[in-house]
């Protein structure tokens, strides 16, 4: 794996993961970005200490009947998205998982069939986030997970910081106008341009991993070439 991408990744951890969830792919972005991103408020995403992030993606029984996505209330008007969480210096990849989703919709994750079940790690994006301002390339991974909601589980956000401002339920094969509509989120609102840009990766992945037709998973396979 290429220098910065490498530095992305826990190997411990990866193969931990690789143990419970079997073999992962994962792929590779670079993308040139500027301030705002990762130095300006509301898009800090390498802050305190965070290495990486999870997203989850959630559904109520059948992945292909809708995809949980959510937005806070200062993004962009319609930029509606997967939720995703920070990982933080001395926390695991999966007590992230755990935690995250328990702060955003209430909702704990166990076995129980009034928990949040976790079904499947669909795999890693790994990044190297080459900052103008800053000078530097910041390695990050996003590592995504699919959960299953209880039937009778309702969306109750614990933690009032997240400021998330609503809820939407979308099918797999609509992940790619998630994805285009982040992209573009630049062309009305500059300063969320790159945030925007790098949202949209996971998205296109996550319709990939799940057999979305017409994904259009534009990504590098690490490792796929030996």
């Amino acid at each position: 794996m290429p220098v910065p991408y490498q530095t992305a990744l826990d190997p411990d951890e990866f193969a931990a993961l690789q143990r419970r969830w079997g073999a992962l792919p994962v792929r590779q972005h670079r993308l040139a970005v500027d301030h705002p991103f990762l130095t300006g408020e509301h898009q800090m995403l390498v802050s305190d200490g965070r290495r990486a992030e999870i997203c989850y993606i959630m559904h109520r029984g059948d992945p292909a009947a809708g995809l949980l996505l959510h937005i806070k209330t200062f993004y962009p008007a319609g930029a509606y998205r997967l939720p995703t969480g920070g990982i933080h210096l001395g926390e695991s990849v999966e007590e992230t998982l755990a935690r995250e989703i328990y702060e955003e919709t209430g909702l704990g994750v166990g076995g129980a069939e009034s928990q949040v079940q976790v079904q499947r790690c669909l795999g890693v994006v790994v990044y190297a986030l080459a900052h103008r301002t800053a000078g530097t390339t910041y390695p990050f991974a996003t590592y995504h997970f699919l959960v299953q909601m209880p039937a009778d589980g309702v969306l109750a956000p614990l933690d009032p910081s997240e400021q998330i401002g609503g809820w939407q339920w979308r099918r797999p094969a609509e992940l790619g106008d998630v994805a285009a509509r982040l992209g573009a989120v630049g062309q009305s609102r500059r300063e969320w341009g790159d945030w925007g840009r790098f949202r949209a990766l996971s998205h296109r992945f996550v319709a990939a991993q799940l057999g979305a037709a017409g994904a259009g998973d534009e990504t590098n396979r690490l490792g796929a070439t030996g």
